[in-house]
């Protein structure tokens, strides 16, 4: 008989064991997928996307630098007047077709005028298809290079918003659940002060007491109100916030679930260095190699570029398109920078002065991101030992009210005693649920401290 009682209660409490654990894990769905939800949909995160859909077409436009560049052009001119230059061709032939003209006894070779050649050329055109391609450029080659590894610069810097995403997604989450829950609390207490608002009510009709029990006991009521419709403000305050994180309408419901914050949120290990995963030293190394390959930039003006051409189309006098104005041209062309009155010299030393600046921030961040990391365990530690302390506080405070309001309906304690009693049981529910909170909150910046959280 005993045997059987024993496997019984086993059955039971594993039971119980499992529903447990089955309701921690449906927790952990619906706030898995509200973090889901709010990486797709959160309009901040959309625009970090945006800016890199920008860096993969800068370096798309960036690649087709190497390729060869066709173009088509076409000029057409009028012109009257301007610069003239006479040519004596009259003045230098004539005597001569003359002679001869005496000499043959014709008129083969008649009289020649001057020559007027006006500069501006009228009714011109020139219309061709002009190819070019570069054969020696390092300047676009590292420009590529430089459009590369801005896409990781913005990739970290999505990769941070998304960590800070999280962080304040969970955050915002677990301030709901809070509020939410102030709204039971006062709740339950409006129910412990109404319930002595009747008792009262009852003691004054009974002649056990006098009517200034039945007023302070709707003062209590009152109270209790006011301090509910907070709670209750706070609470929508919250489910706002929320649903703006997630981009979804403001009053939209919450699923919310009371298990969450009965739980200790489990942390990772104390790390004694920075996180390397941390997207921050990541943006910060992408951010060094742009410079690097900047500088190497800034000194390519050593290397002479070299681009070659070629032109095909019709040129003459008369919008025509025939044999007679067909014409065909191609070359290289060379751009060597000799003297610029040091203006690369000092392009050279500002990228180099950028670089120790970010050797420096590189340095400061790391400091930074340590102090983080230690201060956010200190934080979830200390707020472990106070969730302990208070739930003691609020078992205490539940017991001594029970045991105050037996006594006071048996006329053996006064109405005070059980109001103030009654008030420090509300206050320490509170007070244990916002260390709740702070539990949740800490464990959740310990995690973006960390960059434990895996996407």
């Amino acid at each position: 008989m005993i045997g059987t009682l024993i496997r019984a209660a086993g059955m039971r409490y594993a039971l119980a064991a499992g529903m447990l654990f089955a309701h921690a894990a449906k927790a952990q769905d619906i706030l898995a997928g509200y973090l889901k939800r709010g990486l797709d949909s959160n309009l901040a995160l959309r625009q970090q996307y945006f800016d890199l859909q920008k860096a993969q077409l800068d370096l798309k436009r960036a690649r087709t630098l190497f390729y060869p560049q066709a173009n088509v052009t076409s000029q057409y001119t009028l012109a009257h007047g301007g610069r003239t230059q006479d040519l004596p061709v009259g003045d230098l032939l004539n005597n001569v077709y003359s002679t001869l003209n005496e000499l043959t006894a014709s008129n083969k070779f008649p009289q020649v005028p001057n020559q007027t050649i006006a500069f501006l050329p009228n009714d011109f055109h020139d219309t061709k298809l002009e190819v070019s391609v570069p054969v020696v450029n390092v300047n676009i080659r590292y420009n590529r290079q430089i459009k590369e590894e801005q896409i990781n610069t913005q990739q970290a810097t999505i990769g941070v918003y998304k960590r800070e995403l999280v962080k304040d997604i969970k955050q915002a989450y677990y301030q709901y659940l809070q509020a939410d829950k102030s709204v039971t609390i006062y709740n339950n207490a409006l129910g412990l002060v109404q319930e002595n608002l009747r008792v009262s009510e009852k003691m004054v009709n009974n002649g056990t007491a006098t009517k200034e029990a039945i007023l302070r006991a709707k003062a209590q009521v009152s109270q209790v109100q006011a301090s509910l419709i907070e709670a209750t403000n706070n609470r929508k305050n919250a489910a706002a916030y929320f649903n703006f994180l997630l981009n979804e309408p403001l009053e939209t419901n919450i699923l919310a679930d009371s298990m969450v914050t009965e739980q200790l949120a489990p942390v990772p290990p104390l790390a004694q260095e920075v996180p390397a995963v941390r997207e921050e030293l990541a943006q910060l190394k992408s951010t060094q190699k742009v410079l690097t390959t900047n500088l190497k930039l800034n000194k390519s003006h050593l290397v002479p570029t070299l681009n070659a051409f070629y032109n095909i189309g019709f040129q003459g006098f008369q919008f025509k398109f025939n044999g007679d104005q067909f014409y065909q041209l191609g070359g290289l062309q060379l751009r060597w920078e000799l003297f610029r009155a040091n203006d690369n010299k000092y392009k050279i030393q500002q990228s180099q002065v950028d670089l120790e600046a970010l050797t420096n921030q590189y340095k400061r961040t790391e400091q930074q991101l340590s102090l983080q990391v230690r201060t956010a365990y200190n934080n979830y530690y200390s707020s472990l030992q106070s969730v302990a302390a208070l739930r003691d506080e609020v078992q205490s405070a539940q017991e001594t009210y029970r045991l105050t309001e037996r006594r006071f309906r048996e006329g053996q304690a006064l109405q005070l005693e059980l109001v103030d009693i009654r008030t420090q049981l509300t206050n320490a529910q509170i007070r244990y649920s916002l260390a709740q909170l702070a539990v949740l909150t800490r464990a959740a910046e310990v995690e973006r401290a960390t960059a434990s959280y895996t996407f």
